[in-house]
């Protein structure tokens, strides 16, 4: 018998790997890495407080993911 926790890891595994086979992009990996991205930078600056930092970065990431969201859905 497997736990709940094997099971939900299993179903994510299988969507993932679904996601991967039909091409479509893992939006929210996306939005992860643009946001730390974001976030390392203005943290090499240090331009305002971290959570104003993170804030900005989780925003921008959303902005850029929404254009590029926009672009995939006119091919």
């Amino acid at each position: 018998m497997i736990s709940v926790i094997e099971k939900e890891y299993m179903e994510t595994v299988i969507r993932m790997g679904k996601r991967l086979q039909s091409g479509q992009p893992d939006w929210e990996q996306r939005r992860y890495e643009i946001a730390l991205t974001i976030y390392m930078k203005r943290r090499e600056h240090i331009l305002s407080s971290r959570e104003d930092d993170a804030r900005g970065a989780v925003e921008e990431a959303n902005l850029l993911i929404a254009e590029l969201k926009k672009t995939q859905d006119k091919k």
